[in-house]
């Protein structure tokens, strides 16, 4: 009884701006997953866009708990807050990434000589909080060409196709763009970036 008790307590929130913060997370949550299946279905009538607000639902309801667990056990309710209008730049900049990175990999894998490179890039970032460095783990693995393989505190572990897939990250324009989620003017955000060539076939 005294162990269900203190994980009760756990998930109190400690003040009303950490609740504040933390329903207004979870609604930019809902509305990400909205955003991915209205682009992954291409269907916009009435039945899918159903589908898609009920599945979000599902999805936000069921990570309800869990979500709200990590942002009080890790006190994200005192790091800084997403700013939700650079939102509205960010998903359609992430979408153009996309579409770049997807003729770029057509274009290798299309290429008779399969010119592929692959890399496994280490780097750190200065990102605010644990929200945004998964909001930049999980931007890099949509993007096609790279994967994150390993997100541990502040050290990436990504896997690149060819050298032209990981730019965005050598640059810091990616990073630079999820910070721009928190911070108007973030400064440098990728440190100790290390490329490792992996073996390819010939």
């Amino acid at each position: 009884m005294r162990s269900g008790t203190g994980f009760l307590r756990i998930l109190r929130f400690p003040t009303r701006r950490a609740a504040y913060v933390f329903y207004r997370n979870m609604a930019v949550q809902f509305a990400l997953l909205m955003g991915l299946w209205l682009l992954l279905s291409g269907h916009y009538d009435a039945f899918h866009i159903g589908a898609g607000v009920a599945s979000a639902l599902l999805v936000t309801a069921v990570n309800f708990r869990l979500n709200k667990f990590f942002f009080i056990r890790d006190d994200l309710c005192q790091s800084a807050p997403i700013r939700a209008r650079r939102l509205f730049v960010y998903i359609p900049w992430l979408l153009w990434q996309i579409v770049i990175s997807s003729i770029q990999v057509a274009a290798v894998v299309l290429h008779p000589k399969l010119p592929a490179d692959p890399a496994l890039v280490r780097f750190r970032t200065k990102l605010p909080t644990t929200a945004s460095r998964v909001i930049l783990a999980n931007s890099i693995t949509l993007t096609p060409g790279t994967l994150t393989v390993e997100l541990d505190g502040e050290a990436f572990f990504v896997h690149a196709l060819t050298d032209v897939s990981f730019t965005g990250i050598a640059d810091g324009s990616l990073p630079g763009q999820v910070a721009l989620l928190y911070d108007k003017k973030p400064g440098q955000i990728v440190s100790r970036l290390r490329v490792i060539k992996t073996t390819r076939r010939t």
